[in-house]
């Protein structure tokens, strides 16, 4: 349900004391409001899970930029519910280091999965750390080879093992998609690319009932007028990593999926990206697709997107009531919500500035609403990013 974090490309394309602004009241609970995290400590806000005492924990990056850079450490932050700093920690070395997804671990302690350049084999390597609840480090390890390692999701699986997705040249001379399985305790239990001779980049993945585990991946090679196709690839694999089938979604436009979740009947959507297949100033959309998990067979896929301003899909959350809804990159911090059959209720900016925004991930609420960690573009030299928060209420008109 997490996106990955495929995002400097199309943000080149678009045209520690936080200082948070906020759109609506943030002391209200019924209302949307929008907190930004200003300053060079809080770049950019990537995941996000409960506590076990009513707040939030958040993870990012101290600091964020499309372009190189050797600054910035994994941010932890606990937060209140109206978006309050309780606490913060940093971690990581003298180079670029990030976290970006987030997972709680039987002991109340929790997981975080992100990259860094100052520690590992070489190059970027996927870093994994634990923490307790309190935020103190308990253990920190690296994963990849010489050349570079992207991180692209994490989830819990059923036999509280948790399985990390990447990205990876060091196995290869393309990007292969990457993954580990991991035991309760963080130790690998195995290890494996997914290479179809082509630039390949996993960006989520799903384990179904019987341990089997779905793997959604975009796919890069060259062609076209623009020089580049991109399309989105499934892989159904066993609990042991071994390919059972993969099937490829062409269409007549570039197709990026970026993020997946069950139907209530166990079958999977998918939200990400399209654009046009040729070189093109038209703006990009989201694609929403419904998939046959059994036999990756392709139900219905749809292009929607605002006729005036780039938006597409990077997370989603599924609700208690079927519906799913989307949280994007683009102006003004687009959201979509769409039900199973392909229908999309309503397409909304939640911020009232034309910035750039994207979110992460979308955690929802007992009370239905929903909290969205991401940052916000500002668009300046350094191409550098502030984080942000927003508590989204389904029932408010933006």
């Amino acid at each position: 349900m997490k996106g990955s974090r495929i995002i400097a490309t199309w943000i080149a394309m678009l045209a520690l004391v936080a200082t948070p602004s906020v759109l609506g009241s943030a002391d209200e609970g019924s209302e949307t409001w929008l907190r930004i995290y200003e300053g060079e400590n809080y770049g950019a806000f990537f995941d996000i899970a409960l506590t076990g005492d009513g707040h939030v924990l958040v993870v990012g990056a101290s600091f964020h930029s499309q372009t190189a850079t050797t600054l910035g450490d994994v941010l932890v932050a606990k937060l209140s519910m109206d978006g309050e700093i309780l606490w913060e920690n940093t971690y990581g070395g003298d180079a670029h280091d990030q976290g970006l997804y987030l997972e709680k671990m039987a002991d109340g302690g929790y997981l975080i999965l992100g990259e860094t350049e100052s520690m590992g084999a070489g190059g970027r390597d996927l870093y994994l750390l634990q923490i307790d609840a309190q935020g103190e480090l308990a253990w920190e390890q690296t994963f990849g080879g010489t050349e570079t390692e992207w991180a692209k999701d994490m989830i819990p699986l059923a036999d509280s093992g948790f399985l990390l997705l990447g990205e990876t040249n060091s196995f290869n001379q393309d990007f292969d998609v990457y993954l580990i399985r991991l035991d309760a305790d963080g130790d690998e239990v195995w290890s494996t690319t997914l290479d179809t001779g082509a630039n390949e980049s996993g960006t989520a993945v799903l384990e179904a009932p019987n341990g089997d585990l779905l793997v959604l991946a975009v796919i890069s090679y060259p062609g076209g007028s623009s020089g580049m196709y991109r399309d989105s690839r499934l892989y159904r694999l066993d609990s042991e990593g071994g390919v059972l089938w993969s099937t490829l979604y062409r269409g007549d436009d570039k197709q990026a999926g970026d993020a997946m979740a069950w139907t209530t009947d166990g079958d999977i959507v998918i939200a990400g990206l399209s654009e046009l297949l040729s070189y093109s100033t038209a703006l990009f959309d989201y694609w929403l697709a419904r998939v046959d998990a059994e036999t990756g067979e392709l139900q219905w896929s749809l292009i929607e997107g605002s006729k005036y301003a780039d938006d597409y899909g990077l997370s989603m959350s599924v609700s208690n009531d079927g519906t799913f809804l989307v949280s994007g990159l683009g102006r003004g911090f687009p959201t979509l919500e769409f039900d199973e059959a392909g229908n999309v209720a309503w397409i909304r900016n939640a911020a009232s500035d034309l910035g750039i925004y994207a979110g992460f991930a979308v955690l929802e609420l007992e009370d239905g609403s929903y909290m969205i960690p991401g940052f916000k573009y500002l668009q300046r030299p350094g191409d550098a990013f502030d984080a942000v928060l927003l508590r989204y209420v389904d029932s408010d008109t933006l």
